[in-house]
């Protein structure tokens, strides 16, 4: 019985030694991303000598879309473009803008340079292009817009400038899908096809 006792006392004082503490505080609640968050999709119609880009978003009215050309080099294959492997040069070929109406929609025609060459067809949310009460609402610099999949940062007249972008792959005329198809403005490294 003694033994019995001992050993219960032992267990007892071996488990106060070894207690855990239970945290009385809570981790700091992650806070959701601040900023303003923009949506942006769209398509891209290749016709003959004109791209024809058709976008909708939730920007507010009288915002300015851009777009621009960037060509492919003449070695860059049909399946390198489409697959986001070829490399463009770095300065737009022709660039255009449009506006975007009330309900949040936009179309841009962008002159197809050359229809015989391939191009990605970069589509721009520019903040420093931008009229001042936009500007109140993202930034000058687009340091108000929320980190989003298609937030980029590039440069402009010198600057950094945040943006949001959308990207297509421009094949050249006689390639497949190349004349009177729809593609669709994709993010970043995302595969863009044509529409059926």
């Amino acid at each position: 019985m003694r033994s019995r006792l001992l050993f219960i006392l032992f267990t007892i004082l071996f488990l106060t030694g070894c207690r855990v503490e239970m945290a009385t505080e809570l981790p700091p609640k992650q806070e959701a991303p601040s900023g303003v968050r923009i949506e942006l999709t769209g398509t891209v119609l290749l016709q003959d000598n004109e791209l024809v880009v058709d976008g909708q978003s939730n920007l507010p009215k009288d915002s300015i879309m851009f777009a621009g050309l960037k060509e492919y080099g003449d070695h860059e294959s049909y399946a390198r473009v489409i697959n986001w492997q070829g490399e463009e040069d770095m300065e737009y070929v022709t660039e255009s803008t449009g506006v975007v109406d009330e309900k949040g929609k936009f179309q841009i025609k962008v002159e197809r340079v050359n229809p015989d060459k391939r191009y990605k067809l970069e589509v721009l949310f520019n903040p420093a292009i931008q009229k001042s009460k936009i500007q109140e609402t993202y930034g000058l610099w687009g340091e108000n817009i929320a980190a989003t999949i298609g937030r980029t940062d590039f440069k402009h007249n010198g600057r950094t400038i945040t943006g949001i972008i959308k990207v297509a792959p421009i094949v050249n005329i006689s390639d497949p899908s190349g004349n009177g198809v729809k593609w669709n403005l994709t993010d970043v490294f995302k595969k863009s096809r044509p529409i059926k």
